[in-house]
């Protein structure tokens, strides 16, 4: 069977500048408990509720300096069928919305694969917001890593929207870029799945921006 993945802004692969961060954020070497946005469109949904979840993390070794970041221009991304036939069982055509962790591998030097996608990892969730269950999502990570003989690594967050043509909100964005900081990861990025009723929109944060891509599927 033949999979494509579409985003909302059609077939551009890169090139598409969305949002900014500073670079110079100073963190040590610890395990800390860090206060993480939710996944999610805005709280219009939420009853007035703003979600927020807890999850343990690395924080990545630094001094204040600048971040180096790659030119994604340069990366070749994949996915496996498989992660394609599990997010599709997940859209959210009633109900609330889900939210979970990805995992996946380095290929080459220039080729990362998307190769697992966690189940839901929910604590909390409404029709436009979900807070992630932080024991849940280490939990996998930690048993797919030890799966794949230490070679699946944590690579992103997937979450739903209840639309046909699914679109990243400003707190979608933020923690993203909140995670890419704090979170413990191997890959110089973190990628970002967002499925909807019809379409998905994939980008990929490097530090610095989000570039749109089209996965090709494997």
């Amino acid at each position: 069977m033949q999979w494509k993945l579409c985003s909302l802004f059609g077939k551009r692969r890169h090139n598409v500048s969305l949002c900014h961060v500073p670079h110079n954020r100073s963190v040590t070497g610890c395990s800390i408990r860090i206060k993480m946005l939710p996944m999610g469109r805005k709280y219009k949904f939420s009853k007035g509720k703003k979600h927020r979840t807890c999850i343990i993390v690395r924080v990545v070794k630094g001094n204040g300096r600048r971040i180096d970041t790659v030119n994604l221009e340069n990366f070749h991304f994949e996915i496996k069928e498989e992660v394609i036939e599990a997010l599709n069982g997940y859209a959210q055509h009633d109900g609330e919305e889900l939210c979970g962790v990805l995992t996946g591998i380095k290929v080459d030097q220039t080729t990362y694969r998307i190769c697992k996608v966690s189940p839901p990892c929910v604590k909390s969730h409404s029709r436009c917001g979900c807070e992630r269950d932080a024991e849940k999502a280490n939990h996998f990570i930690t048993e797919d890593y030890e799966a794949s003989e230490q070679t699946r690594t944590y690579i992103g967050e997937w979450h739903t929207h209840p639309e046909n043509a699914p679109s990243p909100s400003s707190v979608d964005f933020h923690s993203i870029e909140n995670n890419f900081y704090t979170a413990s990861h191997t890959a110089p990025f973190l990628i970002m799945i967002i499925l909807g009723l019809e379409k998905y929109h994939v980008s990929v944060y490097n530090g610095k921006r989000f570039w749109i891509i089209e996965p090709e599927v494997v």
